[in-house]
C-alpha cells in the first residue's frame, strides 16, 4: 500500500508525488499508487483508453526504475498489444514505441527463464509491428535463437 507521504490530495496531479516516491527509492509506493490511478482509469474509460494505458506505461517506467526489466517488458507488451487490439495501426509512433521498450527490456532479461517466456511473445509481435529501426526483428530472432540453444545445450549438460 502506498505510504501517506505518497498519496497526493483528490483532484491533484499524482506524478509528482510519483516520482518523489521513485527518487527516494520508494519504488513499491510509486507503483501502489500508479497501480491505484491505473485501475480507476481502467473503471472510468476502459482498458483501451488513453488514460489507462499512460498509467500502464508509467507503471512499465516504474517498473524500469526498479531494475525490474521482465515487469517492465510485460507492461510494455500489454500496451501494444492493448493498442493493436483497439484497432491503431502497427506503424503508429506510440504502437512502435511500446514495442520498441517492450524488446529494449527484455534484452535486458539476459539468459534468465523470463527471457525465454517473452522472447517468443517480443518476436512476434515484432514480427507485426517491425518498427523503424533497421534490423530490429532480426536482432529479436537471433537473440531468441541463441536462448533457445543455450536452454537446449542446458538440458544435454544438466
Amino acid at each position: 500500500m502506498a505510504s501517506r507521504r505518497a498519496v497526493p490530495a483528490r483532484g491533484s496531479d499524482p506524478h509528482s508525488f510519483i516520482t518523489s516516491a521513485v527518487q527516494a527509492g520508494r519504488h513499491g509506493d510509486a507503483d501502489a499508487l500508479a497501480a491505484q490511478w491505473e485501475q480507476a482509469a481502467f473503471r472510468d474509460h476502459g482498458p483501451a483508453s488513453e488514460q489507462a494505458l499512460h498509467w500502464t506505461e508509467v507503471r512499465a517506467d516504474l517498473a524500469m526504475f526498479a531494475g525490474d526489466p521482465a515487469r517492465s517488458c510485460r507492461a510494455w507488451l500489454t500496451v501494444a498489444g492493448t493498442r493493436l487490439r483497439a484497432g491503431q495501426a502497427p506503424d503508429s509512433p506510440a504502437v512502435e514505441a511500446a514495442v520498441d521498450r517492450a524488446h529494449h527490456q527484455w534484452t535486458s532479461l539476459g539468459e534468465s527463464a523470463d527471457a525465454r517466456e517473452l522472447g517468443p511473445v517480443v518476436v512476434e509481435l515484432r514480427r507485426r509491428v517491425p518498427g523503424r529501426r533497421e534490423g530490429a526483428l532480426r536482432h529479436a530472432e537471433r537473440l531468441l535463437e541463441g536462448l533457445r540453444m543455450v536452454r537446449a545445450v542446458q538440458r544435454v549438460s544438466g
